[in-house]
């Protein structure tokens, strides 16, 4: 009896190993359901285990009923990220804080005991045996049962297989990263004061790069050169008139909007000290980049936004994954699955990854999302759901855009609740994505903005009114009054004293 104790007491503080084989098990070990489980408080209540705190996770914490189910939230990242305004916080026009939402203050019934946030990541989810396995940042192995289970791990920056991009650039995707870029930023702007420094080095230092000119990539570099222009000309005129930033793009800037706003858009960045380079990245150095037609282009910073593709989480779940590798989903969100027996009589293993992509580079991200094979002998799994950048519906795949995963999210909790102690539960209706538009800064008070469907806009404006409904709308949308007050005070404190260029 002790060495059976002293056996699963060691199993219960393994630690996570990377073994690709851990991803695809359906079925976990009897003993290792038992490792590491809290101290349960019986409610009677179904348990709804959400990964992730993106858009969609946290709609999805934020709406359900906690009168109704107990909640499991699980992600390395314990707040909401606010995206629209991160790049406003790689220059000190808001702190960062002010755009992180912490997810108990999204959904307060964590707080009570029956519910639980855990810092880790999924590593698993054992169908079978209705289990996610997790690890935590310090390597610590555990597993959490679900009645409900929902997928909203969202997605990572792609970068097309391009040798440099991963260790030389940086991504804008996280507070952690808008913090990093800021403090490179300040370094260089430091750096490039050093007596003695080459005037080579000089101009590198003070160079700004730029890949994608989709929205993350404008609003960066518009909101760059408005710092530039505002308040380090102040400080320095000499190194902010040396200060330079190019956006390269291989196709059009802000491809998803209208000509005209495309067009007002360029002018704008150009009028603001932004130089623009039509061009497809081939690799990435230490202090540089080479475009495919061999051009060579130096920066002391690159930030990285040519959009997002699939994490290797994804990928290996035993679910079935669109060509770019995200969830299949049906019409209700929900994941799906093949038949242990497959007609041709093969059966399906439990070291087997669902079909689809098997690795991430595997995944061709300009294949189109629609395949017709995936509607070949498939079917949902009813309790276990997944939302925004992770998945894709075959039928009618939908951009990775953030009001998709909220409006994913709110519709997903209103089933869910809906449903609640029902015995025979009722077949909901098929989610319905309405689009509301497309906004954008693009430095100083100009901002451009799209309304209604992206292939029909029933309206289209640009400049200082559009930058006041621009920062009104956001203001609006953030989760909570604190983080209101937050980004109205720092917008504020920035118009009366500028932009603060410390470093820490």
């Amino acid at each position: 009896m002790r060495r059976a104790l002293t056996g699963l007491k060691r199993l219960a503080q393994s630690r996570c190993v990377q073994n690709p084989l851990n991803n695809i098990h359906t079925s976990a070990p009897p003993e290792l359901k038992m490792a590491g489980a809290p101290i349960p408080l019986t409610t009677g209540r179904q348990r709804l285990v959400v990964l992730g705190t993106g858009w969609g996770g946290a709609r999805l914490a934020r709406d359900i009923d906690t009168s109704k189910y107990d909640i499991t939230i699980i992600s390395p990242r314990n707040h909401m990220v606010f995206t629209p305004l991160l790049a406003s916080s790689t220059v000190g026009t808001i702190e960062a804080r002010s755009v992180t939402v912490p997810i108990v203050d999204i959904q307060p019934g964590l707080q009570q005991p029956q519910n639980f946030y855990y810092a880790a990541e999924c590593k698993a989810v054992h169908q079978e045996d209705r289990l996610v396995e997790c690890c935590s940042e310090d390597g610590l192995r555990f597993f959490v049962e679900y009645d409900h289970l929902a997928i909203s791990t969202g997605s990572q920056g792609s970068t097309f297989g391009i040798p440099g991009v991963e260790q030389y650039t940086h991504f804008l995707r996280d507070a952690s990263h808008s913090t990093a870029i800021r403090s490179d930023l300040v370094a260089n702007w430091n750096k490039a004061n050093i007596p003695g420094r080459s005037p080579l080095e000089r101009d590198r230092l003070l160079h700004v790069v730029v890949v994608g000119g989709g929205p993350t990539g404008v609003e960066f570099a518009g909101e760059l050169a408005d710092f530039i222009n505002k308040d380090l000309r102040k400080i320095d005129p000499g190194r902010a008139r040396d200060m330079r930033i190019t956006i390269v793009e291989a196709n059009e800037l802000l491809g998803s909007f209208d000509t005209r706003l495309r067009e007002y858009t360029a002018r704008k960045l150009v009028k603001e000290g932004v130089q623009l380079i039509r061009g497809v990245v081939k690799q990435v150095s230490a202090d540089m980049i080479e475009l495919q037609d061999g051009t060579q282009i130096p920066f002391g910073l690159c930030v990285w936004s040519t959009g997002v593709g699939p994490t290797p989480f994804t990928v290996s779940l035993p679910f079935v994954k669109t060509p770019r590798g995200r969830l299949a989903i049906d019409d209700r969100l929900r994941v799906l699955t093949v038949p242990k027996l497959h007609k041709d009589g093969h059966v399906q293993g439990a070291g087997e990854k669902g079909p689809g992509p098997q690795d991430v580079k595997d995944v061709d991200m300009q294949q189109d999302e629609e395949d017709t094979d995936l509607h070949t002998d498939r079917r949902p799994v009813g309790n276990v759901y997944a939302l925004g950048d992770c998945c894709a519906n075959s039928d009618t795949p939908l951009p990775a855009l953030a009001q998709v995963a909220e409006q994913q999210g709110k519709w997903l909790a209103k089933v869910l609740n809906q449903a609640a102690g029902k015995l025979e539960r009722e077949e909901p209706p098929p989610f319905v994505y309405k689009h509301l538009g497309s906004m954008a800064s693009i430095g100083g008070a100009s901002a451009v903005i799209e309304l209604g469907d992206p292939k029909q806009p029933k309206a289209s404006l640009a400049g200082f009114t559009s930058w006041l409904a621009w920062r009104s709308a956001y203001l609006t949308r953030l989760g909570t009054f604190k983080h209101r007050s937050y980004v109205a005070g720092d917008w504020l404190l920035t118009l009366i004293y500028g932009r603060d260029i410390s470093r820490w």
